[in-house]
């Protein structure tokens, strides 16, 4: 295991980007950090259960699923979330099982340990309370809008000049509880001081501490002006990897800010409407919640979050958008005849949604449902879709939807479907199969997924002619580039020309994922990891993975950054960015992740011999 994951300060670090840990003060998180034991599980294996209690787990790096006794998915978590404290999913606290769903990296802290951390820190035991209302509370809550980081402050900075000694610095941070100190010289200032460099640059290094302060000091460090927005400070100490930023006006520094300070104003953080989602009673209120939405993505993009990360976030609303719409309608009708899912396809199955987005859905149920029952879940349908519509996502043009009774049938009958579009391939069945192949469940009985999932990957892994034509269909999304290098535009509807990013840049790249997981026989419907379990499979390069992934990301972000700017001056978001938006550099970098698709397609249509 890599000794960053043991390291103290690794950790502590690590710990500060978590929410309900940012509220610690340094030396707090290091004791925290250091009770932490680093744990390896592979994936398939399961974890603990929640009873009785197992202490708290923070995941480093993989990902853990949740299921109930019967084995019914509950929730997924990914890195840097907890589990092992009682949780409230979709607002009913239940006992939980914890599953590596893939290889996984936690930070454990045992009962007794986790216990103590909540008696000493009232804040952090209100936000592990059992009553759902107090866990609700988000510690990073401030009395009033903090817009620039002039808000932030809360006291006049500790100065040191240049010629006191390591000790004497050491002693005024000991004095005045604080992690850092800022060193001047004529009243200017010229370098920082941290707990860390006093560690690592002193104590490590076995310096005396008679030695003057600036032989430790970080130099000219980077600052930001009084009147800089939040925003500014947190997305510069994400990119730099800095938790501590001076605050000046002009030359004089008039205080300090700390990574916890700039995330404690974080209010539309995901995790924050999620939780606000399931409060809700009824579709009204959600109504007024969904408003939040352009801001919390136009947020997630300027902050300079992973693409990844961001696909996770929105989709993670939308899920619990559509499970909070299925418990108002399970209220309303009564408890379903029998067991079902709710599943989920195209871009929310693969959890890579972005501002722009409609909805793609059905049910399975567990068995064929007589007419009073087709009735139930009939009109279930209506209400959530209905519900979703009116939250902003949209009907699906296909009507693919559980809304069509098509979509809304037996597992015996959606083993059917695959089995004719597998048997009988054409442009349609095809066409099909690219959507219904990326499936997930979002609500309900998970095992009916699981065995559909099963028997339509084997099906498709055993019949090559099928693949032959799945592999045809996909060469017709080829990127926009022409003769010479040269961009190809096309017409959103609008009269407006652009490169259409999602039908000639991502959807490529999903395609070829999605092949090699049918390949494979992988179940993952997720981009990201699809490529990284094909290549542990075997059926992937590892180096032609890696540039699929930088392709998508790089096609990904363009987009995103263009919607967010659309949705900041009014406009409807858009997939199709006009080329003369982007800088010289950024078009030369579009272009090489387009040719890059364009040879891992090559591969595909010889591998297939198609033509």
């Amino acid at each position: 295991m890599p000794r960053q994951y043991h390291d103290i300060a690794h950790i502590a670090e690590f710990l500060l980007r978590i929410q309900v840990f940012n509220s610690l003060e340094t030396a707090d998180l290091h004791q925290l950090a250091r009770l932490l034991k680093a744990a390896y599980y592979p994936q398939g294996q399961t974890i603990f259960s929640s009873r009785p209690a197992p202490g708290l787990a923070i995941i480093r790096k993989g990902v853990v699923r949740l299921v109930d006794e019967q084995h019914k998915f509950l929730d997924k978590r990914s890195e840097g979330e907890l589990f092992g404290h009682r949780i409230y999913f979709h607002g009913e606290l239940k006992d939980y099982i914890a599953e590596a769903e893939e290889d996984c990296l936690l930070w454990r802290l045992n009962a007794a340990d986790f216990d103590n951390l909540r008696t000493q820190h009232p804040r952090v035991n209100e936000y592990f309370s059992s009553q759902l209302k107090t866990r609700l509370s988000a510690a990073t809550q401030i009395k009033h809008a903090a817009t620039q980081v002039r808000d932030l402050l809360k006291r006049e900075p500790v100065l040191v000049n240049t010629d006191v000694s390591i000790r004497q610095a050491a002693q005024r941070m000991s004095e005045q509880n604080v992690s850092s100190v800022l060193v001047v010289r004529d009243g200017k200032l010229c370098g920082i001081v941290t707990d860390k460099d006093l560690r690592q640059r002193a104590l490590a290094e076995g310096l005396d501490s008679s030695e003057p302060i600036e032989r430790v000091m970080t130099d000219n460090p980077r600052s930001l002006a009084a009147d800089a927005a939040v925003d500014t400070a947190l997305l510069l100490m994400m990119r730099e990897n800095y938790h501590h930023l001076p605050v000046m006006d002009g030359d004089r520094p008039l205080g300090l800010v700390t990574a916890g300070d700039v995330l404690r104003t974080q209010s539309e953080h995901p995790l924050r409407v999620v939780r606000d989602i399931y409060k809700q009673k009824s579709i009204k209120e959600l109504i007024v919640l969904s408003h939040r939405l352009p801001s919390l993505f136009e947020r997630l993009v300027n902050l300079g979050r992973e693409v990844e990360q961001i696909g996770r976030m929105v989709t993670h609303v939308t899920d619990a958008f559509t499970v909070r719409l299925i418990q108002l309608a399970e209220k309303k009708l009564g408890p379903p005849p029998m067991d079902y899912s709710w599943v989920v396809f195209g871009s929310q199955a693969r959890e890579d949604q972005t501002a722009r987005t409609d909805q793609d859905n059905g049910l399975i149920l567990e068995r064929e449902a007589e007419p009073d029952e087709a009735d139930y879940f009939a009109k279930l349908s209506d209400l959530v879709c209905s519900g979703l519509d009116q939250l902003g996502y949209v009907y699906c043009p296909g009507e693919i939807m559980a809304l069509n009774g098509k979509w809304r049938v037996s597992l015996a009958r959606w083993k059917q479907h695959f089995d004719g579009w597998i048997d009988q391939p054409d442009p349609k069945s095809v066409m099909h199969c690219s959507i219904f192949f990326d499936i997930r469940c979002a609500y309900g009985n998970s095992t009916l997924v699981d065995n559909l999932q099963e028997h339509a990957s084997s099906r498709a892994r055993e019949d090559r002619i099928f693949r032959r034509f799945m592999a045809a269909n996909m060469l017709s999304h080829r990127p926009p580039l022409g003769f010479f290098g040269r961009f190809v535009q096309e017409d959103d509807g609008s009269h407006s020309e652009g490169l259409n990013l999602t039908h000639r840049g991502i959807v490529p790249i999903t395609d070829l994922a999605r092949m090699r997981a049918l390949e494979a026989g992988i179940h993952e419907a997720n981009t990201f990891r699809r490529m990284k379990l094909a290549v542990e499979a075997g059926v992937m390069n590892e180096g032609d993975a890696a540039s699929m992934r930088d392709a998508l990301v790089l096609i990904s972000q363009i987009r995103l950054s263009h919607q967010s700017a659309q949705m900041a001056t009014g406009e409807k978001p858009s997939n199709f960015v006009p080329p003369e938006d982007l800088s010289p550099l950024m078009k030369r970098n579009l272009k090489a992740a387009f040719m890059l698709v364009i040879e891992a397609q090559k591969a595909l249509e010889l591998r297939y011999q198609v033509h």
